[in-house]
């Protein structure tokens, strides 16, 4: 921690100067170490992750090509995350995040290794697929929550939007390109091989994160500020460089006296509004932080915004991936490898923009930006619906995948300027059980429609969906979001 607080300082003298070009080389050092050791743990286990993206539809279609069954994998993948929201968001609040990191790796890496035993022993059933979909999916939304909670203590609050566009752009090499490609060809080798790599990959990036990140600072994670005061004041913390050590200091700080012993009596029974003179009945102390998390959530209208528009994008887009394998093999009669290479080299194109996303969300503004990235998609899943060639499918795909990585930067770097640092992880998993829970619903309908009408009638239906999304919602919530930044100046 030490060494990113001195970065933060070395970079301050030339921040007033940000057409220089020592201000941008300051920039990129200012990230650190720690910064690049996740960055690197990131993309590792991101390219495990890419080759279960095909090998897992891929295996599934040797076992059954009914498209409900198959878009059933998607679902209880975003369901099982859906569950795991809540309680990941609070494990990465009240444990050491770097040690959850690590145990989410380990988990997944085992049951990989498990299900890799099962193929080779000729035991693979569906049942098997959606087990293993379950688990990876709740140990990612924890590590993921434990990671984004983690990012502003490792740089410094001005390069949040640049550090997270780069951890999305080596995710989506990882993940969408390297390993894509990769698993249709080890798929066709053998099948048990994309599962096999992929569990070692998550045991290298659980090293990666234990040799490289500092532990968790030592916050109050009980303790949030009064009922709308939260967002506002994390805001102008990060005007100075991020929201979490200003509101870990205010809100973990305690002096001596009556006010203070009753501001700490009402935090033990849960309650947030330490002026309520009839405190309701203690609580569990699980209950008392899950509901810190979402009092807080509900009191920010544009953290409620932001998750409805996310949430419906991620409908939208589920829709479209639980099927896309059928419409990989029926519609542009691709082999397994081939398959592969068609989302890799789609997911490259997203894969450049996520490096520019930074850039472009203090050009634009966030609320532009997940507006805009949505916007691409829309023009995705219709393009894709009249496209039957391979060659311009991979184009007309890759809209999307820029789209996505546009909302995820805007996403994540405005929650993580609005929700107090020791709450993060409370808070944001509210977000992300609203996000997982529209995208389990939106495979189970993309797999209803394809199997009633046809997979283009999927990503008609998904374009037509998300526009009048954006229509109805993208003004509100850009006049939200340039309201909270406004003060910030």
């Amino acid at each position: 921690m030490a060494s990113v607080e001195r970065a933060a300082s070395s970079s301050s003298g030339t921040v007033g100067a940000p057409n220089g070009a020592e201000a941008a080389r300051v920039g990129r050092r200012s990230l650190g170490t720690a910064f690049r050791r996740l960055w690197w743990a990131t993309g590792i286990s991101a390219s495990g992750d890419g080759l279960l993206t095909v090998a897992i539809p891929l295996l599934a279609v040797t076992l059954t090509r009914d498209p409900l069954i198959i878009a059933g994998l998607t679902g209880a993948n975003k369901a099982s995350a859906a569950l795991a929201a809540l309680p990941g968001g609070l494990v990465a609040d009240r444990w050491d995040r770097r040690t959850v990191m690590v145990a989410c790796n380990l988990v997944a890496g085992v049951t990989l290794l498990a299900l890799v035993g099962s193929l080779t022993a000729g035991w693979a059933e569906l049942v098997m697929l959606y087990v293993v979909a379950a688990v990876l999916a709740a140990c990612d939304v924890t590590y993921t929550l434990a990671v984004q909670a983690s990012l502003p203590d490792v740089v410094p609050g001005e390069r949040l939007a640049v550090a997270n566009g780069r951890l999305i752009a080596v995710e989506g090499a990882g993940e969408q390109f390297i390993g894509p490609a990769s698993g249709g060809v080890l798929f066709s080798l053998a099948r048990r091989l994309p599962f096999f790599a992929d569990g070692l990959s998550f045991f290298v990036s659980a090293l990666l994160v234990r040799a490289g990140l500092p532990r968790s600072p030592q916050l109050d994670r009980r303790a949030v500020a009064p009922l709308g005061a939260a967002p506002a004041s994390a805001g102008a913390d990060d005007g100075a460089g991020g929201a979490g050590p200003g509101g870990a200091r205010t809100n973990g700080t305690h002096p001596g006296g009556p006010a203070a012993e009753e501001a700490r009596d009402l935090s033990d029974l849960g309650d947030v509004q330490a002026g309520d003179l009839n405190p309701p009945r203690p609580r569990p102390r699980w209950a008392a932080d899950f509901s810190q998390g979402l009092t807080v959530f509900r009191s920010t209208r544009a953290l409620k915004l932001l998750a409805t528009m996310a949430s419906l994008g991620a409908l939208c887009q589920t829709m479209v991936f639980a099927i896309l394998i059928l419409y990989g093999k029926q519609t542009l009669h691709l082999t397994s490898s081939g398959y592969g290479f068609f989302y890799a080299f789609a997911a490259l194109i997203g894969v450049a923009a996520a490096y520019f996303a930074g850039h472009m969300q203090d050009r634009f503004g966030p609320g532009q930006l997940v507006i805009g990235g949505l916007t691409l998609s829309v023009v995705s899943y219709v393009g894709l619906a009249f496209t039957h060639s391979a060659v311009p499918a991979v184009f007309v795909f890759g809209l999307q995948e820029i789209g996505t990585v546009a909302v995820n930067v805007g996403s994540v770097t405005t929650r993580q300027r609005l929700i107090p640092r020791p709450l993060y992880g409370r808070v944001g998993s509210v977000h992300r059980l609203a996000v997982l829970s529209a995208g389990a619903a939106g495979a189970l309908v993309g797999g209803v429609i394809a199997s009633a009408y046809s997979v283009g009638a999927t990503m008609l239906t998904a374009g037509a969906l998300l526009l009048v999304a954006i229509v109805v919602l993208g003004p509100p919530l850009l006049r939200t979001l340039a309201a909270t930044a406004g003060p910030q100046g």
